[in-house]
């Protein structure tokens, strides 16, 4: 494993149920780190949840992007353009299953910062489908 770099993460998720107009807006703001491991990028970061603290890894590579969260929740998004993937989302007052449909990866890097976009449809249980889209932009942390 290599050397861990420090890095300001800003992480913007926009939600909207499949057929409204109206979206809710989630944004953090943190620090974390990132280092590189084979092919792939990690980004870790800690959040605070409504349900208490989170710990957020992401896996960047070459054909897929997971994120895993452990902590006051527990679950591990996979993210493959074109696919589906299921997954459980588990909290202190049970489990859900997730659906999820990627519909598009985007990785911009550039000299100032990285940016990865991610759109994708979320299905809980048999419940309405709800439109992701997932900005994450990062950062060396130059303190």
């Amino acid at each position: 494993m290599s050397e861990s770099t420090p890095i300001q993460i800003h992480v913007l998720s926009e939600i909207r149920k499949e057929h409204e107009q109206d979206k809710d807006t989630i944004e953090v703001h943190t620090t974390g780190e990132r280092f590189l491991k084979g092919n792939n990028v990690y980004l870790r970061y800690d959040e605070e949840h409504e349900l208490g603290s989170v710990k957020t890894t992401v896996k960047i590579g070459p054909e897929e992007i997971m994120i895993m969260r452990s902590g006051a929740v527990a679950m591990k998004q996979r993210f493959i353009q074109g696919q589906k993937t299921v997954t459980d989302y588990a909290t202190p007052f049970g489990k859900l299953q997730l659906e999820i449909n990627t519909n598009s990866l985007t990785i911009d890097k550039t000299e100032l910062e990285d940016r990865l976009v991610i759109l994708y449809d979320l299905q809980i249980d048999e419940n309405e489908k709800h439109v992701h889209k997932l900005i994450m932009t990062y950062k060396e942390d130059k303190k």
